[in-house]
């Protein structure tokens, strides 16, 4: 349980980190790349800008202002103008360019789809007016954002890290207190129940003594009949404080579970007769697990006592055991009995009954199922409950075959 909490622990506060982390490194790269565009086109409307300025003048060819006289932007622009011919010039004083790749450029720009954009291939951004054309070389700016992007990824990764491992920390110091709490009930339910267990059997033995010699009378069946009752809840919280301290591991041999099932089916025709109800077992032959045949035995009879107990007279009780593919299902199913969906996600926590006023010896304590739950898991399988009106509720245990 302690590790399905730290589990759970760890998921929901990574799955809260990564969101704020994730927004935030979203939020990084778009005001990064906004700051990039910005800054481009505004270096591109300065490159125009000077050009429609001096495109009022009638001489504007043969008027340009010496070399280091036009004011120099911080961006590496240059401009492109077209003549009465319709050729490309480059009007940049202290541009230099093979005139190939200008003409490239001009040419491309023309057949560009929008009158202003960028080009990642080349770094460079271009504004297309009528008869001009501005251009920025952003090859270092474009690198740098490439850069900044892997910086701002790299810090995403490092801090997701930095917080899993502040997570594993802090849950573990978290839950110290919950597990010492955890292991010292673990302990004083099971050293109770071993506490109990002797002097609960010597009383029964005396019960019994007692209905010999003198006879059997409702009081001593009532206090034998809940001295039963008692003698299999220790028994049940025994095998639970076991299970969480991973203590006396089953041993574990080749099962023919088809053999076990058709077993435990003939066992409960009896109390199923005498209660006008039908079983029918369904059961296909030699099928083999590796497990525990007495523990398989025993979640098997909670399935079929539960099964047999809440079915209503002249229902139906099917055992149901089948292969497909490597998977084995093992089902037990009663009709007429419906439950809630309420509890379904509860049914196999401990003490759970859906009844509460059914007294402990007419529904138990709430353990069967969680046993039967846990034996599955014990041997690498889930158990599993669905319930409908029409069709009844069906147990159904999972396993892979091996």
């Amino acid at each position: 349980m302690l590790k399905t909490l730290r589990r759970k622990f760890v998921l929901v506060s990574m799955a809260l980190v990564a969101l704020i982390l994730t927004v935030v490194l979203l939020a990084g790269i778009f005001f990064t790349q906004m700051q990039f565009v910005q800054d481009y086109q505004a270096a591109i409307g300065l490159e125009l800008s000077w050009d429609m300025r001096r495109q009022r003048r009638e001489s504007f060819w043969t008027n340009l202002p010496p070399p280091g006289q036009r004011p120099q932007p911080a961006k590496i622009t240059f401009t492109a103008l077209q003549d009465g011919n319709g050729d490309w010039k480059l009007v940049t004083p202290w541009m230099q360019m093979e005139q190939d790749t200008f003409l490239s450029l001009c040419e491309r720009a023309q057949a560009a789809d929008s009158p202003d954009g960028f080009w990642p291939d080349l770094g460079i951004a271009y504004a297309r007016r009528e008869g001009r054309i501005a251009f920025a070389n952003l090859q270092n700016e474009y690198a740098q954002l490439k850069n900044s992007r892997w910086a701002w990824i790299l810090v995403y990764v490092g801090a997701l890290g930095l917080f899993f491992l502040l997570a594993l920390l802090l849950t573990n110091r978290a839950l110290r207190p919950a597990q010492a709490a955890w292991i010292q009930q673990q302990r004083f339910i099971s050293d109770a129940s071993h506490e109990l267990k002797t002097p609960l059997t010597v009383i029964l033995a005396n019960l019994d003594i007692l209905e010999n010699e003198q006879g059997g009378n409702q009081w001593l069946s009532a206090a034998k009949m809940e001295g039963l009752v008692m003698k299999k809840l220790i028994e049940n919280l025994l095998f639970l404080a076991r299970t969480d301290e991973m203590r006396e591991p089953a041993e574990y041999e080749l099962v023919n579970l088809s053999d076990l099932a058709n077993e435990m089916s003939l066992a409960f025709e009896a109390p199923a007769y005498e209660k006008g109800l039908t079983l029918d077992p369904g059961i296909a032959p030699d099928l083999l697990i590796r497990g525990n045949a007495d523990l398989l035995r025993q979640l098997l009879s909670i399935l079929l006592d539960n099964a047999v107990k809440y079915t209503p007279k002249g229902g139906k009780i099917q055992v149901i055991l089948k292969k497909d593919a490597d998977k084995l299902s093992l089902c037990v199913q009663n009709s007429g009995v419906y439950i809630p969906q309420e509890h379904l996600s509860h049914i196999f926590d401990r003490f759970y009954r859906i009844d509460q006023a059914r007294s402990n010896r007419e529904g138990g304590h709430g353990l069967g199922l969680s046993i039967a739950a846990e034996i599955a898991r014990q041997h690498g399988g889930t158990l599993k409950v669905t319930s409908h009106q029409e069709e009844g509720t069906s147990f159904i245990l999972y396993r892979t075959q091996s």
